[in-house]
């Protein structure tokens, strides 16, 4: 055979096999593409009988037209025919019928809510979780608040594990009045909305959350610190913001004892927290002295401030017009205090020191173990 006829004998071949090939490779994609229109089928198909497996769940196989969904009539939040009602459940209460709603939002740990008590006392209601004392107040006419006690060790403030004390709160919203709160409180407290009360209720507090971080931010505010030490084993910073655009003569009596540039030239520093109050306050200013001159209320402080909350700074006096530097930070709300007592700054960092602080009213140190003021400034 010539070479010339070799040639072309080889590259018969190679176009034959080039063919196959080709040939191999588009039927193998017409397979796959076929494949996959069937899964999809397939998938579509499963997703359908699942839906439709919830759907017969949820309505029973009725159509979804008939039902309402009722959350304030049910516990699991399904539907439920109109005009009928699961067996055992509330019967149908509207939103302006009553005052409270349901469980399901977070419980307030380390707080013990505030209010007259409705129903059983706590010392006979004795249940076995947060959980099952709030359906007590849910089931209980006039209740929308309750307190728990969890801790089965300790108990709570002398109350024993399991007592459940469900509490009528007015007005009704979702800004529930604290008796106390901090970690050496054992409670855990929680209360209960209508849905109208829940949204109307988180948009007031939006607003007072927003009317609190513009108070902090002002331009003019100073922060400070205090470094303070108990006895041998606690140590630590607390920081204020204090309000010197809206309370000047607080603030700058403050920033002089901060420089301990009081009467006798004594100041916070080397002062110590001298009044605690269990659940109220923690009191210091210059043990030497009384401060500084007297001077006048802030208006804005003294009027527009509330003590409705932990840690602010108040101002304290004998009396209108009689401030000289001697303050309390507040540790719970103190309604009693407003108007005759001007606010001017609060704690923004240090809240576990603010609170070690008060826990020595509790537990009574040996003599001579105070919460001392090693060091101030300002930041």
């Amino acid at each position: 055979m010539s070479a010339t006829t070799r040639r072309r004998s080889t590259n018969n071949i190679k176009k034959k096999l080039l063919c196959f090939a080709f040939l191999v490779v588009f039927f193998t994609f017409l397979a796959k593409l076929s494949r996959s229109h069937d899964h999809r089928g397939l998938a579509a198909a499963q997703f359908r009988a699942a839906e439709e497996e919830v759907q017969e769940r949820i309505t029973g196989g009725k159509d979804t037209k008939e039902l309402k969904k009722t959350f304030n009539n049910n516990d699991e939040g399904v539907a439920v025919e109109e005009g009928k009602e699961e067996q055992g459940k509330r019967p149908r209460i509207e939103d302006g019928d009553k005052i409270g709603g349901k469980c399901g939002l977070p419980y307030d740990l380390h707080s013990e809510y505030a209010g007259a008590v409705v129903g059983k006392w706590g010392e006979n209601n004795i249940l076995n979780s947060a959980d099952e004392c709030c359906r007590a107040c849910e089931a209980t006419e006039g209740c929308n608040a309750f307190v728990f006690c969890g801790d089965r060790s300790n108990g709570c403030s002398g109350r024993k594990f399991g007592e459940c004390w469900l509490k009528k709160q007015e007005p009704n919203s979702a800004m529930r009045v604290k008796m106390s709160e901090g970690m050496d409180v054992r409670w855990t407290s929680g209360a209960l909305y209508t849905n109208e009360e829940f949204f109307s209720a988180q948009g007031e507090k939006r607003k007072e959350e927003e009317v609190r971080r513009k108070q902090r931010m002002k331009a003019g505010n100073v922060k400070a610190f205090f470094d303070v030490s108990i006895g041998s084993t606690v140590r630590g910073r607390i920081e204020f913001i204090l309000y010197a655009e809206d309370c000047p003569n607080h603030v700058d009596a403050f920033r002089a004892l901060l420089k301990n540039q009081g009467l006798n030239d004594d100041g916070y520093k080397g002062s110590h927290f001298y009044r605690i109050l269990d659940k109220f306050i923690d009191q210091t200013g210059p043990v030497k002295s009384k401060g500084v001159e007297r001077f006048d209320d802030d208006d804005y402080g003294l009027h527009s401030l509330k003590h409705d909350r932990f840690g602010l700074l108040s101002s304290a006096n004998s009396g209108p017009n009689t401030n000289t530097g001697h303050f309390s930070i507040v540790v719970a709300p103190a309604p009693h205090l407003d108007t005759h007592y001007t606010i001017f700054g609060e704690v923004v960092s240090g809240e576990d020191i603010v609170w070690a602080i008060n826990a020595l009213d509790k537990t009574k140190p040996q003599p001579g173990v105070k919460a001392m003021i090693e060091n101030c400034g300002e930041l």
